[in-house]
């Protein structure tokens, strides 16, 4: 497998180590730049094996562009109205309402919004009606380049009071690794992953997946687990998850 990564993407420490990983195990790597715009990268990559990508989501595209194998794991089924017909019970929104972004009704009370796809239009945010009206005004009003639009998905729910948040990694339906990334407010970067939320996590993959592999985030509310949202791999937070168990099972795949 030859690597492709974007240099300068992941400000932490997962990026560092990946590059060890990769260097370590005589992994073939390239680091590459990004060119905005749908300009490509820099220097080009021609391999001639199966390549994997681990950068922004453009890079993910572009990976699709050229048609690498696996190049990027994602699809139409990162979307919140897919995960909701095969996982809703599991969901910690699963009562959200959808809407187009221009159409999303008066809310009385603070509510939480998303993008329903792993396009990175926006980070879901907890927001007020009075908020949310004055930042729809100002999309709006942006021209082609803006990354929400009028007719962008959205899913709405009411506000969860959320424990714990967890990032997990699935492959080829096993949990691979797993970090706790937040811890009630805090942002904290463990490597400890409790038996429950593994094994909540491994049910959730043996039940369905997006992909071959991606990551899971799971959210602890009220002393229960959920599903709080799935995530493309490839453009994915490292946190604190065991990286090099993250290659070697992508390095492990078969195409």
């Amino acid at each position: 497998m030859h690597w492709v990564v974007q240099n300068n993407l992941f400000n932490e420490q997962g990026f560092h180590t990946l590059m060890d990983v990769l260097a370590h195990g005589s992994i073939p790597h390239t680091l590459v730049k990004v060119i905005p715009f749908g300009g490509g990268i820099e220097p080009e990559v021609r391999p001639s094996d199966p390549v994997i990508v681990m950068g922004s989501l453009s890079l993910t595209r572009y990976a699709r562009e050229q048609g690498w194998t696996p190049g990027a794991f994602i699809n139409d089924q990162f979307d919140y109205r897919v995960w909701r017909r095969h996982l809703g019970p599991y969901l910690l929104n699963a009562e959200a309402t959808v809407h187009r972004f221009a159409d999303v009704p008066v809310q009385t009370g603070p509510f939480f919004i998303r993008p329903c796809l792993d396009d990175k239009a926006f980070s879901g945010m907890l927001t007020s009606w009075d908020a949310f009206t004055h930042w729809r005004e100002q999309v709006l009003k942006l021209d082609t380049y803006a990354t929400v639009t009028a007719d962008t998905p959205v899913a709405v729910s009411a506000p969860r009071r959320i424990q714990r948040e967890y990032r997990m990694v699935v492959v080829d339906g096993r949990v691979i690794t797993g970090s706790l990334y937040k811890l009630g407010d805090r942002v904290v970067a463990s490597s400890q992953v409790e038996p429950e939320v593994h094994d909540f996590a491994q049910r959730m993959a043996e039940t369905w997946g997006p992909d071959r592999a991606y990551a899971l985030d799971v959210f602890m509310h009220e002393g229960e687990l959920f599903i709080g949202e799935f995530n493309n791999l490839n453009s994915a937070g490292f946190y604190a998850y065991d990286v090099g168990k993250m290659v070697a099972a992508v390095e492990a795949m078969r195409f």
